[in-house]
């Protein structure tokens, strides 16, 4: 058993490190075949492995648009609500809207596609936008007005879904009271925006500059004169 294993991890080691990205059985990646046969269920790629496999508290996934972060990271989470139990997970969005269209879709896509998740699911509350498990492990999906409101409640594991439209003190009260893991989404096209931003303040601050030189030298030029 113990040879089996270890050719497992051997195996696991190879997808990750050395094979690209695509689609794999997750049996293949996952050592914790044994303990959730729910896992074989389902058709994961080399992002979700890494996620799942990371010992960091804090993980930080990006790229562009399109690239499957948000979807493999749900895989993730569903598997751990399933794997322990009694788990508070908290996926935060910018607002309601941006959860419906994305993050919640696709958990909604990964539950539906599942036998096996939806034999563990006890309730999906669309209202509420909460997964409850039969081990007495939640999914929730929720947004924050401000740092105030981010207080309430204490989680297992946290993910920021598009970390980069999420306020700094929003996200700070967030992770202190999260227990375990900590994962952002960060989409790598508004992280470009923001540093042209940037760039685009410094310039307009080195105009102003300019421009009180200019009104100095001309001040100056009058008193002369």
């Amino acid at each position: 058993m113990l040879k089996i294993f270890a050719k497992l991890k051997y195996i696991a080691y190879l997808y990750i490190n050395i094979m690209p990205i695509g689609i794999y059985n997750i049996s293949l990646l996952v050592p914790h075949i044994y303990t959730a046969p729910f896992f074989t269920s389902m058709q994961t790629s080399a992002l979700f492995a890494h996620n799942y496999n990371t010992s960091s508290h804090v993980v930080v996934n990006q790229g562009g648009t399109s690239s499957g972060k948000t979807y493999s990271i749900l895989q993730v989470l569903f598997c751990f609500a399933c794997r322990d139990d009694k788990q508070v997970i908290t996926v935060v969005g910018q607002d309601i809207p941006n959860l419906k269209a994305g993050a919640l879709r696709d958990a909604a896509d990964i539950y539906h596609s599942s036998k096996a998740i939806i034999s563990a699911v006890k309730n999906f509350n669309k209202t509420d936008r909460l997964f409850e498990f039969y081990n007495g492990s939640v999914i929730e999906f929720k947004s924050y007005d401000n740092g105030q409101d981010a207080k309430s409640g204490k989680r297992d594991y946290l993910f920021v879904n598009e970390a980069n439209g999420i306020d700094w003190t929003v996200y700070t009260e967030l992770a202190l009271r999260t227990k375990k893991r900590i994962r952002e989404m960060q989409v790598k096209q508004d992280a470009q925006t923001r540093i042209s931003e940037i760039r685009l303040k410094v310039l307009e601050g080195q105009v102003a500059i300019l421009q009180q030189e200019v009104e100095k030298l001309k001040t100056n030029t009058h008193l002369i004169k």
